[in-house]
């Protein structure tokens, strides 16, 4: 891990505060992005896809950019259309890009209506759904019916989605309110104890002029090197795009399989193997430790090896070597280590709380941030106790999501990878659900307790609150550069998750009774039901499962929970004790929490390569000459594959082309 020091930084004398343009263009672009992209999106290719860097925030950006410069050459201008500062910029880019994982918030609808839509006599779902108060979905089948498969008027019942969607609405803005609260809390250890790097900040900062820059045009779009890289993706992504419209031409694979013939022997437990050409992950790669990237790609091929053998010695165990297992004992041993490695830093906090004397430019004051932690976590597990859990149940649930957020958190801020998945995602529920058993839930609620239970699985499914922690950390270092005000941030960041979670949550509704949301597939050659659908299904199955055939803990995996929670702590331990160990918990982590599948091994031993390379060959310098080439062929690859071709090409112009040229930024 970084090693620490004190550098409790003064808060400046002036700081950029919150403007009424800076909100308003705030909302104004959210509606924008949801009615323009994220709407149209989830009717015209079935999904949303998730992205990250977060190509509509990144758009609007250089669009504001842009305007600045054109602004900036126009004198005797009125105040309200005046270049942006970049502490606006900064606020508005952060907020919008927190509201794009408030779309996810929408599939709790998908889910409770499954229960009901898809029950049949043999699947008894019905008796699950039954297990739900009235409060948090409506119970008329009518009503259920409509949404699925459309209505005659089209018009919402909101009469029926009313108490349901307040319901709702409340318990999302209080996950991410206390998720504020518990990354905030971190802020100062990570960025001026450790000073963590946040790589995933370099281009929107290098695009607005540097760090602590208030200049309007940016050397970054004069670097030769950047153009290079650009060019290296817009080509890529070029060729690609008249691919899917002209098969003749030749193109390149999103995803290239290595497997194909691992059909005898030992090679056939290699697989899935596979190449991924994501080259948002190659290009700020490049800018990741080392140590992460070398630990990235080593340690996925010793999972493999362990699977190797395993499987040869006739280890037949579903899921076996069990990646997110293990993945989620690390994450465990890395939690652990986190609050100890903060200890000094929470005794300060401390002193300042019992003093009243509290200093420094966070989000909210140390006081504030904690009783909003400790309040938040009350209310989201009553939410559940209210509903009909015993209370064990949702606290375990909500600490676990708590635990991950925080490490996905320090993920981002300290490796920085682009990537969507940095947590084994599902097992913020399945990690208790495993360790308490089936058994032991039934005992504790019967059939209730097992629907309810298995309702908590959404937010970690859809990796919801973990990137919402990280959009904050992101938002916190941004303010810092700019020099504005963290609460004001925290104001424009919460008001844009509200109305990003009301948009979700009309055109989930809106889409379902005007146009059936098991009919919108058809619309792009899709026989299939969306993803939501299909993971509330298979969670279904488990719940049923678990309900007609209950187990007690599962032993074997508590014990690859315990292997990655001590591999995990030994690798820290001697990252800290060993000078220089060429190995990283972090890049364990991100080895193992995807599965066996993983689209990350690839793109990290490319970068992990090429540092090799220059450094040897050409020293710190010529690595530093070439980082803009690398973040060139990320902006390419945003701008030409995630927005011209996601975007502009899939929604508007032939969304049944998207399958021809598959991609998906941040995995």
């Amino acid at each position: 891990m970084t090693r620490t020091h004190d550098d409790h930084s003064q808060l400046p004398e002036s700081l950029a505060g919150l403007t009424l343009r800076a909100v308003i263009l705030a909302v104004g672009f959210t509606f924008a992005i949801y009615l323009l992209t994220t709407k149209p999106g989830f009717v015209r290719i079935n999904w949303v896809p998730y992205t990250s860097p977060p190509v509509q925030p990144f758009f609007i950006l250089l669009i504001l950019q842009g305007a600045n410069l054109l602004l900036s050459r126009v004198r005797g201008l009125p105040s309200f259309l005046r270049p942006l500062s970049r502490a606006e910029m900064f606020l508005i880019y952060a907020a919008l890009s927190i509201s794009l994982p408030m779309e996810r918030g929408g599939y709790i609808i998908h889910y409770l209506t499954s229960g009901k839509y898809f029950a049949t006599d043999a699947n008894k779902w019905g008796e699950l759904f039954e297990a739900y108060p009235d409060w948090f979905v409506p119970k008329d089948e009518l009503t259920i019916q409509r949404w699925m498969e459309g209505s005659a008027s089209g018009s919402i019942p909101w009469g029926e989605w009313q108490t349901p969607l307040i319901a709702w609405f409340g318990f999302q803005m209080v996950m991410v309110f206390t998720v504020m609260c518990l990354v905030g809390l971190f802020r100062r250890q990570w960025s001026e104890r450790e000073r963590l790097s946040y790589p995933l900040l370099f281009i929107p900062v290098e695009m607005t002029g540097g760090k602590h820059s208030e200049g309007i045009t940016s050397g970054f779009f004069r670097n030769p090197y950047m153009w290079v890289g650009f060019s290296l993706a817009a080509g890529f992504n070029g060729l690609n795009i008249l691919h899917a419209y002209f098969p003749a031409i030749p193109g390149f694979q999103w995803h290239v399989p290595l497997d194909k013939n691992f059909t005898d022997g030992w090679l056939r437990f290699m697989r899935p193997l596979s190449i991924s050409f994501g080259l948002e992950v190659w290009g700020l790669a490049y800018l990741v430790s080392g140590e992460v990237l070398l630990s990235g790609w080593l340690f996925y091929f010793m999972m493999k090896m362990i699977k190797v053998i395993g499987l040869s010695a006739g280890m037949r165990a579903g899921g076996f070597p069990f990646f997110q297992e293990v993945s989620s004992g690390g994450f465990i041993a890395l939690a652990l280590f986190l609050m100890i490695v903060a200890r000094p830093h929470f005794a300060s906090v401390w002193r300042q709380i019992v003093r009243g004397n509290e200093d420094g430019n966070e989000a909210l004051p140390y006081r504030w941030l904690a009783i909003g932690l400790v309040v938040g976590t009350t209310a989201m597990v009553t939410f559940w106790v209210q509903a009909g859990l015993p209370t064990v149940l949702p606290l375990s649930v909500v600490l676990s999501t708590l635990m991950f957020t925080l490490v996905a958190s320090r993920v981002r801020a300290e490796a920085g990878p682009p990537v969507v998945w940095c947590h084994p995602y599902g097992y913020d529920q399945q990690m208790p659900y495993q360790l308490l058993g089936s058994r032991y839930i039934k005992h504790r609620g019967g059939a209730k307790a097992m629907a309810l239970f298995g309702a908590m699985f959404w937010p970690g499914r859809a990796a919801y609150p973990h990137q919402i922690g990280q959009y904050f950390v992101d938002g916190f270092q941004l303010a810092g550069y700019a020099n504005a005000r963290r609460t004001h941030l925290v104001a424009i960041m919460l008001l844009i998750c509200a109305v990003a979670l009301g948009l979700t949550f009309w055109y989930h509704l809106d889409v379902g009774y005007s146009q059936g949301q098991v009919l919108i597939g058809s619309r792009s050659g899709e026989q299939s039901l969306g993803w939501g659908f299909n993971w509330s299904r298979g969670e279904y199955n488990v719940v049923r499962t678990g309900l007609d055939a209950p187990q007690g803990p599962d032993f074997l995996r508590m014990g690859f929970y315990g292997g990655g929670f001590v591999f995990t702590w030994l690798l820290t331990m001697a990252r800290i004790r060993l000078t220089n160990f060429p190995f990283h918990p972090l890049g364990f982590l991100l080895a193992t929490l995807y599965g066996d599948h993983t689209p990350y091994w690839f793109p990290f031993l490319f970068a992990w390569t090429c540092q090799r390379l220059l450094l040897r060959y050409g020293g710190y310098r010529t690595y530093r000459r070439f980082v803009p080439l690398f973040l060139g062929l990320t902006l390419g690859h945003m701008l030409i594959g995630g927005f011209l071709w996601r975007i502009v090409i899939n929604y508007f112009i032939d969304p049944s082309i998207s399958k021809r040229y598959y991609l998906n930024l941040g995995g």
